[in-house]
């Protein structure tokens, strides 16, 4: 972090700090607050053997403002923005923009770069059975901590691959709108919304989750997610029968609730890209939670997710367990460890970028992709204003056809699939240690610190302070 937004930060602080801590006005059923973050980062990272073996150094100043609210009591609201202005030792390509390229960013300099992104979401709740959500937003679900396989949210995990000045790492939020019913222990939501990859072609998902919470502090749910747009690749590329060159539109029946979308597909022409998702959490053990998620991707017969002779049987699987806030004396314990699978081909499809999983460039699962596997452990422990972890992970992606998320099977193409083969699969091992700080109510510090051996070998340090009011 440089000296001047050091200087800063500490001077903007001080001032604040005598001040309240937000800007607001209302009673109890009607209100409306106001919260802003001054805040600066650095990464330093080097890989020495991969194709750009210097030191990466990148630093950011952001401004973030917050604001919620509530217009009756029923009738609830939030939005957040951020401002970025990015530096870095390495130098900035302007991609044009297109959604495929991520989040996009203005070139400022070889060596600067602005961007900037937003959350903007309300839920209107017309009894205690029945909610209406929409906005932009991040929309997760499932019990997993480390890797959603379905809808990750605003879930990411630096991966040394993503050591680039080419994209921004941070996911872009969604537009949808959704419902809610909630009846005893049953929960049904729905989603449905806009993915963005080509700025020229639509492209629109649907999902929908049944909730169950069970005795013994059980809950299970199992989801179906749907996606579909336009075709993006050139006329005649794609050598599948079914990939025609045409224009998709947002299909209702897939708004309505209740419709199982794996059935009502066929109504449509079966063209779409569907799968179900599995999960659990169970909290029986006092203090303890043991989750697991799975997801069939597109799976015709999900009797036969373990037939390699065929690709298309697509799967995935996270499981894990954790405990949190464990006293021991005056310090807070936690602790986190979770396995994560996921085979060949899954997140992609046959049709082509306008029907994978994928939004503004990023997989809307795991951002570690098809064919990879990953096993993390995280112990935390917290005294006072700081919490300090400890972390280890050990990861294989195969990066050979089917290892991509835009890759594309064709008739041509070996039927077969294999697992992390031997001759293109990337190992790495990373091993770490990070610090949060908040000494004040205004002012916060996070430091970590990792190492990694393998076939990605090298380091990233990473900081962030700022002051929010």
């Amino acid at each position: 972090m440089k000296l001047a937004n050091f200087l800063l930060l500490f001077f903007v602080g001080t001032v604040l700090a005598t001040l309240p801590g937000h800007i607001g006005f209302g009673d109890s059923s009607a209100y409306f607050r106001i919260r802003g973050t001054l805040g600066d980062s650095l990464s330093v990272s080097r890989f020495d053997n991969t194709p750009k073996t210097d030191k990466h150094t990148e630093n950011s100043l952001f401004v973030e403002l917050f604001i919620n609210g509530a217009i009756t009591d029923k009738f609830t609201f939030q939005a957040k923005a951020r401002v970025s202005n990015d530096k870095t030792s390495r130098s900035y390509q302007d991609p044009g923009y297109n959604p495929y390229s991520g989040i996009p960013f203005n070139v400022q300099s070889d060596d600067s770069r602005t961007w900037d992104y937003f959350t903007a979401s309300s839920q209107f709740r017309f009894n205690q059975w029945v909610k209406l959500m929409g906005g932009v937003d991040y929309l997760a679900w499932g019990p997993a901590r480390r890797n959603k396989l379905t809808l990750k949210g605003e879930n990411v995990h630096y991966r040394p691959w993503m050591d680039s000045t080419d994209h921004i790492m941070q996911p872009a939020p969604t537009p949808y709108l959704g419902y809610e019913f909630t009846i005893g222990p049953v929960t049904y939501t729905q989603y449905a919304g806009k993915l963005y990859h080509d700025k020229h072609k639509d492209k629109f998902f649907h999902a929908h989750r049944l909730g169950l919470n069970l005795p013994a502090r059980i809950e299970f749910g199992i989801s179906e997610t749907l996606l579909y747009g336009s075709t993006v690749e050139r006329a005649g590329s794609n050598a599948n029968e079914d990939a025609d060159s045409t224009d998709r539109s947002f299909e209702w029946i897939y708004a309505a609730p209740f419709v199982p979308y794996i059935f009502a597909q066929h109504y449509t022409g079966d063209l779409e890209n569907t799968g179900i998702s599995f999960d659990m959490s169970v909290k029986t053990i006092p203090n303890w939670e043991i989750y697991a998620e799975m997801l069939w991707d597109d799976m015709k017969k999900p009797t036969s997710m373990f037939d390699d002779s065929w690709w298309g049987n697509k799967w995935a699987a996270s499981i894990g367990v954790a405990t949190d806030n464990r006293q021991i004396g005056p310090v807070l314990f936690s602790f986190n460890s979770e396995f994560t699978w996921i085979e060949p081909w899954v997140y992609t499809h046959h049709k082509g970028a306008g029907y994978s999983y994928t939004h503004y460039g990023q997989s809307f699962g795991s951002e570690l992709g098809p064919n990879s596997r990953e096993f993390y452990t995280e112990i935390r422990a917290a005294y006072k204003a700081v919490e300090l972890s400890f972390f280890a992970s050990n990861v294989a992606k195969d990066s050979a056809f089917g290892g991509n998320l835009y890759d594309i099977h064709t008739p041509y193409d070996r039927t077969d699939r294999e697992f992390l083969a031997k001759a293109s699969t990337l190992h790495y091992r990373e091993f770490g240690v990070g610090v949060q700080c908040k000494p004040t109510e205004w002012l916060w510090l996070h430091l970590s610190q990792s190492f990694y051996t393998g076939d990605y070998e090298g380091y990233r340090l990473s900081g962030s302070a700022g002051i929010t009011w």
